[in-house]
């Protein structure tokens, strides 16, 4: 009884090392300035590239109302204290295949966003999407400036 005893203790040690692997994974991104992807999703009902900038709870259900049009059921807005965070949104036109990749840079008197080149994939895909991206940033008093 005694002799598996070993086997057994190794055998339990490895399956709790694997699971402190996977414990540590994280579905969100953050970058250096506290902004964190919180969101990508490939239709937003937008037919034009658009940044929005949220900063109350009414103004993101609107937007959640407008992208939950054709969705059943519909996607949940996240809990957000609007207190300290705001939300940036940026909603891809129907030409836009790939999620934007936006980089926020703190400036002395404005906030600034910009868009990375994001490499375009070999393969022509025929469906129609506008993704969009949600952003969770701290709540700040400057304007937001687009580098596209």
């Amino acid at each position: 009884m005694f002799k598996y005893f070993p086997c057994f203790f190794l055998l339990a040690l490895i399956q709790l090392n694997s699971c402190k692997g996977t414990a540590q994974s994280s579905l969100q991104e953050t970058n250096h300035t506290g902004m964190e992807l919180i969101l990508n999703e490939n239709y937003s009902g937008f037919e034009q590239e658009e940044y929005l900038l949220i900063k109350n709870q009414k103004e993101l259900n609107a937007f959640y109302g407008k992208i939950n049009r054709t969705r059943k059921p519909g996607l949940t807005p996240p809990s957000i204290d609007f207190s300290t965070e705001m939300i940036l949104i940026w909603c891809g036109d129907s030409t836009a295949s790939n999620y934007a990749d936006l980089e926020l840079n703190e400036k002395a008197d404005y906030l600034q966003v910009h868009k990375l080149k994001t490499t375009a994939s070999k393969e022509e895909n025929s469906f129609i999407v506008s993704p969009f991206s949600i952003y969770k940033l701290p709540l700040s008093t400057k304007n937001l400036k687009i580098i596209k």
